[in-house]
């Protein structure tokens, strides 16, 4: 099927995603209006980042899912409407039910209620025009959301479906096909000819539209960033140039502070022309010996700075830390080991550094003097010291104190202490004195008195962080250095090493010329370049705006909407297609038309097209509002047919009453589609509705009419019956018949008021049921009150079966003048009014009604 073709390759798209919503609309509304166009610009903008993306636009770019246009598994029919709440006035709760075969009309006058339910399938099934508001409990302060039950056949299954207006509708209920006056759009155009279009044909055709809508729309937009911003004029070849000449929307400010000069750079324009004039002006000698002695100046302090620098620079602060954090880490594990080891003891000062001593002298003497002893001693031995037996706690003790000396912990103890003080050792040798280079920090001074400043300030900061890490317990906050000086003075030096070795000759001196002069241009750009900022960042900005504004315009290239019109045309479908709306519009009695088939693809346009044979005038000039309503239902019933659907279809006032000629014709072709398939007809028309129940009559559908009606202020209250106006003889003596007993019933109560009434209304119906029977039985048709033609052939009956007689016209003239004399609106004078006549009278006058009726029934329907 077109749609689903149109659906598969949308939802393949990788950009350009605003077109599934510009179908989506299309498939739900038909023609995009204003709005719908501007809301696809927009979300055009959106998807190319000319603007922030909205809450919606995920569900606006998401996968196409358009319920109701893929294959039909299954006919759906339509079973009833119940359960409805707040739509409009209709009365909640009411059920409106129509038959699963045939064709189904449902009458109702303006105020009815019909539209109201009509609506409600138009916004839960496959309608193609726009969609119609529905209000919410036009009467009531209250107001909720529209709803109600809708009850579908499946085959053999009974599904129901609760709808509410603000849900995506059922899938089954997209089955159902909507054809209105505004369901026309799709399938005709008032252009040089009317053009028929398959579904999905329309649908590319309506996104062929917005993007012609939307490229307008942004190159005007765009119009105002067509203007460059004026830029700075620099030398040709330069690198300057050559990133102005780069510039595009992608161009980082980044870039662009990076081009632009520092305080230190634009002040160096100056020192730079200086220098020049000194190299234009000196021979390389004196420039080498210049070089030379100025950078003998410098180094002085270079060295006195970079010492400071390899002592206390980062990398030294950190090892430092982390020496103190090892030692004291440490330190705390010896202590606790030591605490273990003197537990129990009142003497002060064991373990202490004169203690271990004490205690080592001890050791040498033992070890050296008496070896086959042991230390420390045993239980039993005597004490070196004492020379008195030492007890076996003494010994236990004596223990302690040695493993305590042995311990691991302790020696990395130590070791930590020592390797820590070793690392701030050498800071407390460094001595801080500027007064040996005042005279060189003078002439830097005089040069750049800030970085003079910054190397008075560095050395502060290398004081103060010496100072905290020399501490008895070093403060390691961080002191903030800055060697923004130092690293001046570092390129300095390597600039003026630099210029002493390349100007030895004067080919170099040249060269030293050329690339100064290169420099100081290139500073010279890049001021004006600095000068001409702003000006730099509008042009970037106006040209990423352009470029936003281009890639929607390649969105609107419509290349791949015809390439997927053509492939429609291709599947074959449209020739079959043309054959069947060719048939269809013969039904309709198109004689004249003929149907040619265009397959070229013209900025997506592939459709058939029909026009007069013979005449210069275009068909919209020619076809009246029936004619053209006609060939709707033509392009209507192919594409079902061609389909393969047998779901049902509603038409709601489908057509003019003002075109009488094709009123009858459109009744006839969906009374003949009454036989195949569910057909259901809303309708205000009298004249139409008697049209269908004749034209299902002669093509032997299955026919059912019901009606709407309004009670006070609520409307859409249903009747299993087609509105009295419409009745047949045969049915409104039936109607009559069911009048009689409760018209006893007054009686015999004794309500003569009310009796009065329904006696009247009796004999008003009696006198319309007279009125029928003249034009149904005894002319049989020849003229009807709702017809538009004189049925000369129906004479013959009238001729050959009884003619008209005397005694049927004094039956008749007795009946209607009876009925007339008590109907309402037959007012008479007092001194005549005769009253109304009692039951008995009324039954009577009914039975002669019903006598005549049966008599003359005979003679017309004998063979």
């Amino acid at each position: 099927m077109s749609i689903e073709s149109v659906v598969v390759w949308a939802n393949k798209l990788k950009k350009n995603l605003w077109w599934r919503h510009a179908l989506r609309l299309a498939a739900n509304k038909g023609e995009l209006d204003d709005g719908d166009l501007q809301l696809l610009f927009a979300l055009s903008k959106e998807e190319a980042g000319l603007r922030p993306q909205s809450d919606t636009y995920a569900a606006s770019i998401a996968l196409l899912d358009l319920a109701g246009f893929g294959e039909e598994k299954h006919p759906v029919k339509l079973a009833c409407i119940s359960n409805v709440v707040n739509v409009s006035a209709l009365a909640p709760n009411k059920s409106i039910a129509f038959e699963s075969e045939g064709l189904t009309a449902v009458y109702g006058d303006n105020g009815s209620g019909k539209s109201s339910y009509a609506k409600i399938l138009k916004n839960a099934c496959l309608t193609r025009g726009s969609t119609p508001k529905i209000l919410s409990n036009i009467y009531d302060t209250q107001t909720g959301e529209p709803a109600a039950d809708i009850s579908l056949l499946i085959g053999e299954d009974k599904l129901d479906i609760p709808w509410f207006l603000s849900k995506n509708p059922h899938e089954d209920l997209k089955s159902i096909r909507i054809f209105d006056n505004t369901s026309a759009a799709h399938y005709i155009s008032d252009e040089d000819s009317i053009d028929y279009k398959p579904a999905g044909m329309k649908l590319l055709s309506q996104l062929m539209r917005a993007c012609d809508y939307v490229k307008a729309a942004n190159e005007s937009e765009k119009r105002p960033y067509n203007v460059a911003v004026p830029l700075p004029q620099c030398r040709p070849g330069g690198k300057t140039a050559a990133f102005i000449s780069g510039l595009s929307g992608a161009t980082k400010s980044e870039a662009v502070d990076a081009i632009c000069l520092s305080k230190e750079e634009d002040e160096s324009i100056q020192v730079l022309k200086a220098e020049l004039v000194k190299l234009q002006t000196n021979t390389p000698e004196q420039l080498r010996k210049g070089f030379r002695d100025s950078r003998k100046e410098l180094t002085p302090l270079n060295t006195y700075f970079n010492q400071l620098r390899a002592k206390l620079d980062e990398k030294q602060f950190e090892a430092i830390k982390l020496n103190y954090d090892d030692y004291q880490t440490k330190q705390a594990a010896a202590e606790i080991a030591r605490k273990q080891a003197i537990e129990g003891h009142e003497l002060s000062g064991i373990c202490s550094p004169e203690w271990r001593e004490m205690w080592s002298h001890v050791q040498t003497f033992v070890l050296k003097h008496n070896a086959e002893l042991s230390f420390p001693a045993a239980a039993g031995e005597a004490c070196p010291t004492c020379l008195q037996p030492v007890s076996e706690a003494s010994a236990e003790k004596l223990k302690l104190f040695n493993d305590y000396l042995q311990d691991k912990t302790q020696m990395e103890a130590s070791k930590a202490k020592v390797k820590f003080e070793h690392s701030v050792a050498a800071l407390r040798l460094l001595s801080f004195n500027l007064k040996p280079y005042e005279f060189i920090l003078g002439k830097v001074a005089e040069f750049n008195p800030e970085i003079s400043k910054s190397f008075i300030a560095l050395e502060e900061s290398f004081k103060v962080l010496c100072s905290n890490l020399t501490k008895q317990i070093p403060d390691f906050s961080i002191v903030p250095i800055d060697y923004k000086a130092l690293d001046w003075l570092n390129g300095q030096i390597i600039s003026l090493k630099t210029k002493e070795d390349a100007i030895k000759t004067n080919e170099g001196l040249s060269k030293q010329i050329v690339a100064t002069s290169q420099a100081i241009n290139e500073l010279d750009d890049r001021k004006l370049f600095t000068l001409s900022k702003q000006n730099i960042l509008n042009e970037i900005e106006r040209l990423r705006m352009i470029g936003l504004y281009n890639a929607i315009t390649q969105s609107c290239l419509t290349t791949t909407i015809t390439t997927q019109t053509s492939n429609i045309a291709k599947m074959g479908a449209i020739g079959e297609l043309s054959k069947v709306f060719e048939a269809e519009l013969k039904k309709l009695g198109f004689r004249n038309f003929d149907v040619g088939t265009e397959t070229r693809g013209s900025r997506g346009k592939q459709m058939l097209k029909f026009s007069m044979t013979g005449k210069r005038n275009n068909i919209s000039d020619i076809a009246s509002e029936g004619e053209q309503k006609c060939v709707a239902l033509a392009g209507f019933m192919a594409e079902l047919i061609v389909d393969d659907r047998k779901s049902a279809i509603v038409f709601d006032d489908p057509i003019n009453s003002l075109d009488h000629k094709w009123r009858r014709k459109f009744a006839a072709r969906i009374a003949e589609e009454a036989q195949s398939r569910q057909v259901i007809v809303f309708t205000h028309d009298m004249s139409f509705l008697v049209m269908l129940g004749e034209a299902t009559k002669k093509a032997n559908s299955k026919y059912s009419a019901i009606s709407i009606v309004k009670r006070g202020k609520l409307a859409g209250y249903p009747k299993s019956e087609p509105p009295w106006d419409v009745k047949s003889t045969s049915d409104r003596v039936k109607d009559l018949n069911k009048m009689m007993a409760p018209l006893k019933q007054l009686e015999d109560a004794g309500d003569i008021d009310d009796y009065e009434a329904m006696a009247k209304l009796t004999y008003n119906k009696m006198r319309e049921t007279w009125e029928r029977l003249v034009e149904e039985w005894l002319f049989k048709k020849v003229v009807e009150r709702f017809g538009r033609s004189v049925k000369t052939q129906s004479l013959k009956d009238v001729v050959e079966k009884g003619g008209i007689t005397l005694e049927d016209y004094a039956a008749i003239e007795e009946g209607m003048s009876k009925c007339s004399t008590f109907m309402y609106g037959h007012d008479q004078a007092p001194d005549l009014n005769e009253g109304v006549p009692n039951f008995a009278e009324v039954a009577d006058d009914f039975e002669k009604l019903k006598a005549y009726f049966a008599a003359l029934k005979a003679r017309r329907t004998k063979k």
